[in-house]
């Protein structure tokens, strides 16, 4: 009976099987038949009559690298409900003077009274904008007008407020762009930005440099192409280092000869020549070289403008009633070749990212094909082998079942784990950790928090490679580590050779015990095979205070740990609110620095130097001062220097002191020259000789009117540009000074073999060796000066017996308070030496 009965249950659940596996393949083919129904009916569509007309009045042409994007958003919307467009191009990045802006005026009114049967306008980009604003009442009359692609916001609202008028703020992207750069290159930690002297290009380079306080250690330069012609370009981009920096391409489709590239031609460019991860905040230039970046979704915007349009035209919508759009969301694109060339993963980018390049697999190609038949064969075989197994694998199931929630709970422990310790060292990551203080520690608790950071750690990889950097990184670990278990510490890795630690129920000063055990793991010598590496750290402790959180003294611990490496390094500082203070000085200092250069707040005052030999004015330097800022140029000329704009403010001191050379002549007055301080971070500047050359041109000055005042440390530096620099200069006629002769190396014996016309003696030789008993040795240097053919000028003079003193040493010149303070231009022009 129970076989009869065993037998029937089979029979049954056979029968079942079967009929399942057909009622299955039934739905398959009815789904088949009803996808190609469809597909059928979307395919024939009833043709939608043109009802409206408007007009995209575009800023550039049709090659520029956003007009695809969104001409086809306004297809998608517009075409669909029966609205058509026609495009007339400005083209202001090549012919945007006043003179082309009124020819196209008149092309465009000649062409609207032969064909006036637009309903709306839209507006590509700010020129566009301008336009219509200027001409809306003669060309434009009572038209709605929607624009797009404006990245300037505060034009944006001025221009929404037209109530004729509404449209879309392009964003922009730049911070994320380096947010990835940072997170993408740890490693590197320079931030080199290349635009030009367009809206878009000067906007950029503000974003670009308003961000560099958040990135402490991270290097901010930039490249001008407008400055620059196509081979300094090309120079420029090759001078960029190859192993410590990351290129942030913007808008830099112009060069200092007026000519303007194209995106596929200054791609190209960069692409070949900046051997470096390129990350670009606009769209295109991934198929060419560039990695990828964050840029503003061009498509989607226009898209969203043109349904504005359909809404006024189709619904009788009122304009008015439509704000400013300040959000347009954004795309992220990557090269998929160039991230494995640089080991970039999909996990450390936005899960929305689109991949250029990415090879397809089987499972994607048939995942395109039939993506439901390979579930519903799955689903089968699962059925059918579920059937087939009903009573007898019960118990095995439950045993599997069982078996994966033990593995499933494992594979969540294990992925945690990994998602919160850093891969090499077996440390708590920096999200982790950051986490972690920030969920344990109150802010009564007493603790310590101490940022460690190798010194010299990129000398490592460059000498002995990335393997021994590794290696390295997990032995330093693994000493933190023990540590950390045996005292109880909370212990990660801040970043590439920065490690991170929690000291609780202390407060830790420069000898400390655990202070010192830290340092020595980290001065103790390495050994690997055959090598010793020799190590040190720069150490910066923040202690709790019972009122900050632990997120702020992360902070003033990383502050404190740049201020050991700025002490020599292999130290350690104990922060202080003092530093806090420093930092917001220096902030507000560099707020003033920025207002100077915005607007044109910095000037020139001119000091007086003075022949010994006759008592007459030979000459001037040129001392370059700000308004508004009390604390002098030797406050502000370290931040104009720290935060890289030498070369901007290099040029306008020259402009100046030409331009007021210009004003002396017109005014009769007697030409002298005048000497012009030039930096050694400005050697860069490859244009500058070019620059000076023009300027003299223009303003009609010869060049023996101008000396450039250079430092020790540029002779001795004696590279390329330096070499460069000087044939350039004397070919032009200009006079070499050697300024603050003897606070540096200060070896008559090279000055043989320099391009230095004439020597200055620092103020501080003046101070200590000026005086009885000592004087002899300035007039030997005077003696050797002469006896090398070179003249010497003296700085710092102020007392009446310094000044016959160096005339008996028979000095060339002397410059000092002894005759005058730096002069306006008025005064020192008509300044005359009165000498009992």
């Amino acid at each position: 009976m129970n076989k009869d009965r065993k037998k029937l249950l089979f029979y049954v659940r056979y029968t079942l099987s079967v009929i399942g596996v057909l009622l299955l393949l039934s739905s398959i083919f009815e789904l088949i038949r009803i996808s190609r129904s469809d597909e059928l009916s979307s395919s024939v569509q009833s043709p939608t009559l043109v009802s409206h007309r408007v007009l995209f009045l575009c800023s550039y042409n049709s090659l520029y690298f956003t007009y695809n994007d969104q001409i086809e958003g306004l297809k998608e919307t517009l075409y669909p409900n029966g609205i058509e467009f026609d495009v007339i191009y400005m083209d202001t990045k090549k012919y945007g003077s006043e003179h082309d802006i009124d020819m196209f005026y008149t092309f465009l009114k000649d062409r609207l009274k032969k064909d006036n049967g637009y309903e709306a306008v839209l507006l590509g980009d700010d020129d566009a904008v301008k336009f219509a604003l200027k001409y809306q009442d003669e060309l434009f009359k009572d038209l709605p007008m929607v624009f797009f692609g404006v990245n300037d916001e505060n034009f944006a609202e001025e221009a929404a407020k037209n109530p004729m008028m509404t449209g879309f703020y392009e964003m922009d992207y730049l911070s994320d762009c380096i947010d990835l750069a940072v997170a993408l290159f740890p490693e590197r930690k320079e931030l080199v930005a290349l635009h030009d002297n367009s809206a878009a290009g000067i906007a950029d380079e503000e974003i670009f440099y308003s961000l560099d306080l958040e990135y402490p250690g991270y290097k901010f330069t930039d490249i001008n192409s407008a400055l620059l012609t196509q081979d300094e370009l090309v120079e420029a981009l090759q001078g960029i280092s190859s192993d410590d920096a990351v290129l942030l391409y913007m808008t830099c489709y112009s060069d200092c000869e007026g000519k303007t590239y194209s995106v596929l031609d200054r791609t190209n460019t960069v692409v070949k020549y900046a051997d470096v991860p390129i990350i670009r905040n606009y769209s295109g230039g991934r198929e060419q070289g560039v990695l990828g970046g964050v840029y503003m979704d061009f498509r989607h915007q226009c898209r969203d403008a043109a349904l504005i349009i359909v809404d006024i035209l189709e619904n009788g919508a009122d304009i008015s009633d439509y704000a400013l759009d300040l959000d347009t969301p954004s795309k992220s694109v990557f090269s998929y070749p160039l991230m494995q060339k640089y080991g970039i993963s999909k996990k450390q980018l936005p899960i929305s990212t689109e991949y250029i390049g990415e090879p397809e697999n089987l499972f994607t190609y048939y995942s395109k094909v039939l993506p439901a038949a390979v579930m519903i064969v799955t689903a089968l075989l699962i059925l059918i082998v579920t059937s087939n197994m009903a009573v007898s694998q019960q118990r095995i199931d439950n045993e599997q079942l069982k078996r994966s929630k033990e593995d499933l709970e494992k594979s969540r422990n294990r992925l945690k784990y990994q998602a919160d310790h850093d891969e090499l060292s077996d440390l708590l990551n920096r999200r982790a950790i950051v986490d972690t203080l920030a969920r344990k520690v109150k802010s009564g608790d007493k603790y310590a928090i101490v940022m460690v950071d190798i010194d010299g750690f990129k000398d490592v990889n460059e000498n002995y490679g990335h393997s021994m950097a590794d290696y390295i990184i997990k032995y330093l670990s693994k000493e933190l580590k023990e540590m950390s278990e045996r005292g109880n510490w909370l212990t990660g890795r801040y970043g590439g050779d920065e490690f991170i630690i929690m000291i609780p129920n202390v407060n830790l000063d420069t000898d400390s015990e655990e202070v010192i055990q830290i340092l020595e793991a980290f001065r103790k010598p390495i050994v690997v095979g055959e090598e010793t590496i020799l190590l040190s750290a720069s150490i910066g402790v923040s202690n709790s205070n019972f009122e900050n959180l632990p997120e702020q003294h992360i902070i003033n611990a990383e502050i404190a740990m740049y201020e050991a490496k700025n002490m020599g390094r292999n130290t350690v500082f104990i922060y202080a609110d003092e530093m806090q203070l420093r930092l917001r000085e220096e902030s507000r200092l560099k707020n003033l620095v920025i207002e100077a250069f915005d607007r044109d707040q910095f000037y020139i005052l001119y000091q007086p130097k003075v022949e010994t030999l006759t008592g007459k004015v030979v000459g001037f330097e040129a001392l370059v001062r700000a308004e508004f800022i009390q604390e002098g140029p030797g406050v502000f000329i370290p931040i104009v220097e720290k935060n890289g704009w030498v070369t901007r403010l290099g040029r306008i001191v020259t402009e100046k002191v030409i331009k007021q050379l210009a004003v002396w002549k017109a005014q009769g007055k007697e030409l002298l020259p005048v000497s012009i301080n030039f930096s050694s971070k400005q050697v860069n500047d490859l244009g500058y000789v070019s620059f000076l050359s023009d300027l003299l041109k223009e303003y009609d000055i010869p060049a023996k009117y101008i000396e450039i005042e250079i430092t020790e440390s540029l002779l001795l530096e004696k590279s390329i540009q330096s070499d460069r620099l000087f044939a350039e200069l004397k070919g032009l006629g200009i006079r070499i000074l050697m300024d603050d002769f003897g606070t540096g190396y200060s070896s008559l014996g090279y000055l043989i073999y320099v391009p230095v016309d004439e020597i200055k003696l620092d103020k501080s030789l003046v101070d200590n060796y000026l005086v009885p008993e000592k004087d002899g040795f300035i007039g030997d240097v005077i003696k050797l000066v002469h006896d090398i053919n070179k003249t010497i000028i003296i700085e710092g003079v102020e007392e009446e017996w310094q000044f016959k003193r160096l005339c008996d040493f028979q000095a060339d010149a002397v410059q000092g308070y002894y005759f005058s303070k730096p002069l306006d231009p008025s005064s020192a022009i008509d300044f005359q030496v009165e000498i009992d």
